[in-house]
């Protein structure tokens, strides 16, 4: 799998860095501003404020809707952290979708061209597998990217301690890489990673040409990182940790976490937005993904009695 780096990203670098790439993709007059604010001795988020420049990231959870429900127009986000876990999921196979990719703002004219890599782990059998999934985005700002239900993992096998994703998306300045671009908008990478529930030998292959792909386009300086979040999803009752289960995670690029309150935004499901409300969209980037039951085989394996186990523990709780 690829380096993993959260403090890669455009909002952790020097204001002096961030001016000159700036300038470097055309935005002179944010590189002035922040020039201006370094002589002031003020800071990038305390001058911009700009969605781009946030460095936290909170996690919100939209239950699944269940067989016969109404579709609310507005559904409650909740915090990820208050979701239940779900034990029956483990040993099972699932598929994890992109379902929103919501661009308040990003550094440079729009529209633009995002690299969205998505990292994971398979539990196939007694083995793991690394998996990585790569695609590009075109997305203005104060606008989605056209994607609904893309699948990212599609039958990935849930273990006993949980899963943990990790996400990176990466502006593309340079048109230099569209020779690579172009390998990442192949039907190879635009259908997902579908995995069996047994080893693949070709699938590290795949997941190397990933990486290989995401390290050489983050290492050019007219691209950079904008987002990075680390994801753990178990199955205990830690407070502080975030639980498995079927629906959407809501991910929000924020100033600060102790700032942010669930309660005051709502997924709007006609948009697909997270909103206020008054229904207007939050001045910050989304990203939602989707965790569903996968229409693959179930992996019958020694994880799948660990969650049955699980599961009778749970109910007699």
């Amino acid at each position: 799998m690829s380096d993993f780096d959260e403090e890669r990203s455009l909002g952790y670098q020097p204001d002096d860095q961030v001016a000159d790439y700036l300038e470097a993709i055309g935005d002179t007059e944010g590189a002035a501003l922040l020039r201006e604010a370094g002589i002031r001795g003020q800071g990038i988020g305390r001058l911009l404020g700009k969605a781009w420049s946030h460095t936290s990231h909170v996690v919100g959870f939209v239950e699944e809707r269940g067989a016969g429900q109404p579709a609310a127009a507005r559904v409650p986000i909740r915090s990820a952290f208050e979701a239940e876990a779900d034990p029956s999921l483990i040993g099972t196979q699932i598929k994890v979708t992109l379902d929103v990719f919501q661009v308040h703002e990003y550094p440079g004219l729009s529209p633009h061209s995002v690299l969205f890599d998505f990292q994971g782990r398979d539990q196939a059998g007694s083995e793991a597998q690394d998996l990585q999934f790569a695609s590009v985005l075109n997305v203005n700002s104060h606008d989605r990217a056209a994607v609904n239900g893309v699948p990212i993992f599609t039958g990935l096998t849930v273990p006993g301690d949980g899963l943990s994703f990790k996400a990176t998306t990466i502006r593309i300045g340079s048109s230099s890489d569209q020779a690579i671009v172009d390998v990442l908008e192949s039907s190879a990478f635009k259908e997902g990673l579908k995995l069996m529930g047994t080893l693949q030998p070709a699938l590290p292959q795949l997941v190397g040409l990933a990486a290989g792909i995401t390290k050489n386009i983050s290492n050019r300086f007219l691209n950079k990182q904008i987002q990075s979040f680390d994801l753990g999803l178990d199955f205990g009752a830690n407070p502080s940790s975030i639980r498995l289960r079927r629906g959407s995670y809501v991910v929000v690029q924020v100033p600060g976490r102790d700032s942010w309150r669930w309660g005051d935004w709502s997924l709007d499901r006609h948009t697909m937005g997270v909103v206020d409300s008054e229904g207007k969209p939050a001045p910050f980037n989304v990203i939602v993904f989707g965790v569903t039951g996968s229409t693959s085989t179930e992996a019958r394996s020694a994880i799948r009695s660990e969650g049955q186990t699980a599961l009778d523990a749970s109910r007699n709780a």
